[in-house]
């Protein structure tokens, strides 16, 4: 069901019934050193964009607009539509888009020529004639509580928060003493009311006015500080986390396994990431990317190119700053690099064997690792991701095995090796998957372009399947950069983000800010409903008594586990009790 407002000859969708395909929005920016990043943000339904006008041959139409989501009024990152619906030159082009709720925004449609070497250049493009168009979203449920909130250890005697925002720029904010630290001097500050609840990002640091002077806390970034889209966060030791970190963390790692065996497919190493904490959380599990190429994975390790993906470096930065779940990346060498490699990344339908190297993975390796490691070991919270021929590999293991993989990244795939790989992605039924694709432009050795045309070709069958930008996909282009571990590692870092963003798990730090309480009580027909705010991923049960005799409270219902950051949640009506309470049920496999 969609609610149409038709706009000179255009129509913009405003999707209000699909709540399953809703997503906390994935934000285009260029904060962080690596450039076009991506990480998730508020909460965003889908608005698909279309418009019906002619093109010439090898034109395409387009739109941009005032949001990152829109690409921020660049010609370069404006979204692509899709044709259908075609009357000779005239056609109907179409994508939905996820735009966050409570959103005013200005936009408009473009044509541009689509030829691969035309698509980065910023004078390629016609627009449309006239004002620029305006619509909104409709907001959401109002913020429990006013602005983010930051909790800091720190040893010195007075504490600000430095942060910029949106409004007024710079702030200068005095934290407040709440508790002892970890020990000596060192206490825990805590500033509130900082920004806006539900802003994509905040950029902050802290000083201390020592002797007239003032003392930085930057995170070692002059510039940049400390940046992080979280609501609430605690920032120790230069990290920011989600949830109330031990005392002590250890470092990221890598571990090796060598000369690990297999039944159809020769021995090869394996090695795993282990992210922050690891050691010290061990009532945490942790959600599992299997990367493709693993020799070329991890800071030190070069490949054919001469450079690496620096995957370690690239997600601890990430985690560093609350930005990325704390992920275990597996790195899986293939077998060897020609024709063996090739093979074994090439799907069966092909006359590749992917099916063995899939068996591989799902019956042999992720039950080691899932038995070895403390992993989420559901298919929500696995994913797969590599380049060129691992690109290949990690959708048809997206497309074929989505009960095993639903996070999929695909890097300048080499879809020339198997288009079949790429026409099943309209030719068969809408997988329960999350799929991040890109291309660098660039020709080098045999790579056209580095497989633009085809990764493009890819990204329109997904959406004439219902895939919508923002929300469970996402595609970018890296323009002047070609088929190489350089650029992996520049773009990696935004599937990273897209994949395993840290909205989509809890932020136990909530708790603190803003304790479970009961905001409101009626009685309706002589039965009493209640009313309390719920936050992303928790679970409460409502307790109810008709007395206040301490071990006579029943259970009257529990609700499921809350998707959206926030939310107001009402029990059903009951009769017969007179005193309610409601638990916030403890997050399973997560540092409490």
């Amino acid at each position: 069901m969609m609610m149409q407002l038709k706009a000179c000859g255009s129509v913009i969708a405003l999707q209000t019934m699909f709540p399953t395909i809703r997503k906390l929005c994935a934000v285009g920016a260029l904060l962080l050193s690596f450039g076009g990043a991506v990480w998730a943000g508020p909460y965003c339904v889908p608005v698909t964009f279309i418009h019906s006008t002619n093109t010439a041959l090898g034109e395409s139409v387009f739109v941009v607009g005032s949001l990152p989501q829109l690409g921020n009024w660049s010609v370069t990152n404006a979204i692509k539509l899709v044709p259908t619906s075609c009357n000779g030159s005239t056609c109907t082009w179409s994508a939905t888009i996820g735009i966050p709720e409570g959103t005013t925004f200005e936009y408009k449609f473009i044509k541009r020529q689509d030829c691969t070497n035309c698509l980065g250049n910023a004078a390629n493009v016609t627009w449309e004639p006239g004002a620029n168009r305006t619509n909104s979203t409709a907001a959401g449920p109002v913020a429990p509580f006013a602005g983010k909130s930051v909790f800091y250890y720190s040893g010195w005697t007075n504490v600000w928060l430095y942060y910029s925002n949106n409004l007024t720029g710079w702030t200068n904010q005095p934290m407040t003493p709440v508790k002892p630290g970890r020990g000596g001097i060192e206490q825990i500050w805590r500033a509130d009311g900082v920004d806006r609840l539900g802003a994509t990002n905040v950029q902050f640091g802290f000083f201390s006015v020592i002797n007239g002077t003032n003392a930085y806390d930057n995170a070692g970034r002059p510039g940049v500080d400390y940046q992080t889209p979280l609501d609430a966060c605690v920032v120790q030791d230069g990290q920011i986390y989600n949830y109330w970190p031990p005392a002590v963390v250890s470092a990221n790692r890598v571990e090796t396994l060598s000369n690990f065996t297999f039944t159809n497919l020769p021995s090869r190493t394996v090695r795993v990431y282990l992210p922050r904490g690891y050691n010290e959380n061990t009532a945490k599990r942790y959600p599992v990317l299997y990367m493709h190429d693993g020799q070329n994975l991890f800071q030190g390790m070069a490949g054919l190119s001469g450079y690496s993906w620096n995957s370690d470096t690239n997600a601890a930065n990430l985690i560093r700053f609350g930005r990325m779940r704390e992920t275990i990346i597996v790195g899986v060498d293939s077998s060897s690099v020609g024709t063996t490699r090739i093979a074994e990344y090439k799907p069966p339908e092909c006359g590749g064997n992917g099916d063995k190297y899939a068996a591989l993975l799902i019956l042999e390796l992720k039950p080691y690792i899932d038995a070895h490691y403390r992993t989420l070991t559901d298919p929500d919270n696995t994913g797969t991701m590599g380049s060129s021929m691992g690109g290949l590999i990690s959708t048809y293991l997206g497309w074929t095995f989505p009960d095993t993989f639903r996070k999929i990244g695909a890097l300048s795939t080499a879809y020339w090796q198997c288009a079949n790989t790429a026409s099943n992605l309209l030719n068969s039924p809408k997988r329960p998957i999350r799929v991040y694709l890109d291309s660098g432009d660039i020709d080098q050795q045999n790579f056209s372009s580095d497989g633009v045309e085809l990764t493009l070709q890819a990204r329109d069958n997904l959406i004439n399947n219902g895939y919508a930008f923002n929300l469970d996909l996402d595609h970018t282009i890296g323009y002047g950069q070609n088929h190489s571990e350089q650029w992996w590692c520049v773009r990696s870092p935004r599937c990273f983000l897209f994949l395993f963003p840290t909205s989509d798990e809890p932020n136990t730090v909530l708790d603190t800010v803003a304790p479970l309480r009961i905001t409101g009580f009626q009685m309706m027909n002589n039965n009493f409903t209640v009313t309390w705010p719920s936050y992303r991923s928790r679970i409460y049960t409502v307790f109810g008594s008709t007395n206040l005799n301490p071990t006579n409270w029943s259970a009257l219902t529990t609700t499921t586990a809350e998707t959206r950051p926030w939310n107001y949640l009402t029990a059903p009506p009951t009769n017969g009790f007179r005193f309610f309470r409601v638990q916030e049920q403890a997050v399973p496999n997560w540092p409490n």
